[in-house]
C-alpha cells in the first residue's frame, strides 16, 4: 500500500507541475470587434510573448479576406489600408502575414487565391505546403485547412474566396505535431518569430497567432513549443505562417501594429491573411427549457438558468411566470444557449442563426432546450468540460413557442463541439509513468 501510494503522490505532484508550466502565462484580453479577441501570453522568465487573435467565423458581421495578386509585396498595416488603392481591396479591421515567398516578385511557396482568382505565378498545393482557404456560401463564413502531406485544392461548396499556403504543419486533430525537417528555411528547432493559422474542431473559431522573438522582451518559441501552445488553448489544426522579420499582426482599434516585429520595422511580404468587420441587424433569441420531453408544455422548468453567448437571459413575468427566457442584441452567427436548473444537469443547445433567418421570419428567433434530472460531475480535469446535452440535439430545438416548427436549422452545425486540450497527453503520459513505475516496484519486491 505504500508503494502505491507513493506513485499516486508523484502522479500528483507530477500533474502539479505541469499545471504550474501551463499557467505561467500572465493572460490579457481585449474585444476590439463583436466575435474577435485579441490575448496577449506573457511569460516573463522566458522572457516569451504570444498574441493569439480568435475570431468567431460563424458571424456575419465577420468578412475575411486576402491578398490579391497586384497587391503583392506590402507591409501587413500598408495591405490592411489598401495603400496601393488597388481596385478590389477592402480595408482589414485585422491581418497578419501569410506564407513564405520568393522575394524576387514577391512570390508564394504555396496555394495563393485572392478575389476569389488564383495568383497566375504562386505555386499550386504541393507535399511542402499546407493551406487554410475560405469562402462565404449561403452568406455564412466556411474555412477549411489543408496539411502540407495532401495535395488538393479547396472543396468546390467553399466557393472560395481566398487562400493562404504555409508549413510546417503544427496541430493536427487536436495533437500537436513533434516531428520536423530541420533543413526546412523556416528553422523548427530555433526560438524565433512565428506567425500561424488554426482552427477549431468545429470550424466555427479561426485563431490568428503572432510569435514575438529573437528580441531581449521574448525570446521566441520552436515549432514544437508553438505546436504544444496551440493544442493547449484548443486548436484542432493549425499550420505555421512565414515567421522570423515577416511576423506581423495588426489590429485596427488597438492602434494598428500590435506585436514587437523582429526587425524593428514591418517587413514587405508576399500575401496576407485578414478581416473586417461589418455590423448586421441584431435580433432576440427566446425559448423555454422542458423536463426531459421536449414540447411538453405541462413539464415546463420554471426555475431554471440561461445564458445565451454569454448574456444572462431575462424571464417572462405574467403567469405561468419563469417560462420563457429572452436574450437581445444577438447578430447572425452559431448561437448558443446554456441551461441549468437545480436537480437537472447543465445542456447546451447551439444552432447557425443566419442573417437571412432573420429576414424571412423575423427578429425573434427560438432556442429551447430539454434538461434532464441529474447532476452535473465534477469537471475531468484531463479535458475541457462536455456542457452537451446527454441526448443529441435534434432541429426541433428551434420551433417557436406555443407554435410549429418555423425555424429549423439546417446549418452546417446541429451541436457543439469541443477541440480537445493538451492536458489529456499530458495525463496519459503520467498514467503510463506510474503503472511503468508500479511494474518496476512490484519487479523489485519480487527480486528482493
Amino acid at each position: 500500500m505504500r508503494s502505491w501510494v507513493a506513485l499516486c503522490s508523484l502522479s500528483a505532484l507530477l500533474l502539479g507541475a505541469a499545471g504550474s508550466a501551463r499557467a505561467g502565462y500572465t493572460v490579457t484580453k481585449t474585444t476590439p470587434y463583436p466575435g474577435v479577441t485579441h490575448s496577449v501570453y506573457t511569460d516573463a522568465s522566458q522572457p516569451l510573448v504570444i498574441h493569439v487573435v480568435t475570431v468567431d467565423v460563424s458571424s456575419q458581421e465577420i468578412f475575411l479576406s486576402s491578398t490579391l495578386s497586384a497587391d503583392r509585396g506590402q507591409t501587413v498595416s500598408d495591405w490592411a489600408d489598401c495603400k496601393r488603392g488597388t481596385s478590389g481591396c477592402a480595408p482589414s479591421d485585422v491581418a497578419l502575414n501569410g506564407d513564405l515567398f520568393a522575394p524576387a516578385g514577391y512570390v508564394p511557396s504555396g496555394l495563393a487565391i485572392g478575389g476569389a482568382k488564383a495568383w497566375p505565378d504562386a505555386a499550386m498545393d504541393n507535399a511542402t505546403e499546407g493551406w487554410l482557404a475560405f469562402g462565404r456560401p449561403n452568406d455564412v463564413n466556411a474555412v477549411q485547412l489543408s496539411v502540407p502531406s495532401m495535395i488538393e485544392m479547396p472543396m468546390s461548396s467553399l466557393t472560395v474566396e481566398g487562400a493562404v499556403g504555409g508549413r510546417a504543419l503544427l496541430v493536427s486533430q487536436g495533437t500537436a505535431m513533434s516531428s520536423y525537417d530541420a533543413d526546412d528555411p523556416t528553422e523548427p528547432f530555433r526560438s524565433a518569430p512565428r506567425s500561424a493559422v488554426g482552427v477549431d474542431a468545429a470550424g466555427v473559431t479561426m485563431y490568428l497567432v503572432a510569435v514575438d522573438g529573437d528580441q531581449a522582451s521574448s525570446v521566441g518559441i520552436t515549432d514544437e513549443e508553438l505546436a504544444n501552445f496551440l493544442a493547449g488553448i484548443g486548436v484542432s489544426d493549425a499550420i505555421e505562417l512565414d515567421g522570423g522579420g515577416s511576423t506581423t499582426l495588426y489590429v485596427r482599434k488597438e492602434g494598428g501594429v500590435v506585436n514587437s516585429p523582429s526587425d524593428g520595422v514591418q517587413r514587405p511580404v508576399a500575401n496576407h491573411l485578414g478581416l473586417h468587420y461589418g455590423a448586421q441587424t441584431h435580433f432576440s433569441v427566446v425559448g423555454q427549457i422542458f423536463d426531459s420531453v421536449f414540447g411538453d408544455t405541462s413539464k415546463l422548468i420554471t426555475n431554471a438558468t440561461v445564458s445565451v453567448d454569454g448574456q444572462t437571459a431575462t424571464w417572462n413575468t405574467t403567469a405561468p411566470a419563469h417560462t420563457v427566457y429572452n436574450v437581445n442584441n444577438i447578430v447572425p452567427h452559431y448561437v448558443c444557449a446554456h441551461g441549468s436548473a437545480p436537480g437537472y444537469k447543465s445542456a447546451t443547445q447551439c444552432r447557425e442563426i443566419t442573417t437571412q433567418d432573420v429576414q424571412t421570419m423575423g427578429a425573434t428567433q427560438y432556442l429551447s432546450m430539454v434538461l434532464y434530472k441529474g447532476t452535473d460531475p465534477p469537471p475531468d480535469m484531463a479535458k475541457p468540460l462536455d456542457m452537451a446535452t446527454d441526448h443529441p440535439p435534434g432541429d426541433d430545438m428551434a420551433i417557436p413557442i406555443g407554435g410549429p416548427d418555423m425555424a429549423t436549422g439546417t446549418g452546417a452545425h446541429s451541436g457543439c463541439e469541443f477541440a480537445p486540450g493538451a492536458f489529456g497527453t499530458v495525463s496519459g503520459f503520467i498514467c503510463a509513468l506510474v503503472l511503468f513505475l508500479g511494474a518496476a516496484s512490484t519487479f523489485r519486491r519480487r527480486r528482493e
